[in-house]
């Protein structure tokens, strides 16, 4: 893994009605359709927690990449997809539910 890489954590729960079928159809859908075209995704994991949550995690090259996707995500037909299937919040603020790590060092 790059030595300075970036990680963005995404905290996903669905709206009422989805199931755990319809997220993974809809994160195929936004792998294939956005971020694998991405220059500064290293790699994006589908995680599942043991209360029933979920969550997206990102490795990035950089915050730079990071920022610019962000960005390019506001107007993205296929980010704006995968959205629609996330409730908000509870709070009402979407950047709540993202959480952003700067690499500061590997060990093993």
């Amino acid at each position: 893994m790059v030595e300075r890489s970036y990680v963005r954590l995404v905290r996903i729960r669905l709206k009422d009605g989805l199931d755990e079928r319809a997220l993974l159809e809809a994160s195929d859908t936004f792998q294939r359709g956005f971020v694998s075209k991405q220059q500064g995704i290293m790699k994006r994991m589908l995680l599942k927690g043991e209360d029933g949550g979920y969550a997206d995690l990102v490795f990035f090259e950089s915050k730079d990449d990071a920022d610019r996707i962000a960005k390019i995500e506001q107007t993205s037909p296929e980010c704006l997809e995968f959205f629609k299937i996330m409730a908000a919040p509870g709070n009402g603020s979407p950047d709540m539910s993202i959480l952003s790590f700067e690499h500061m060092k590997t060990y093993g």
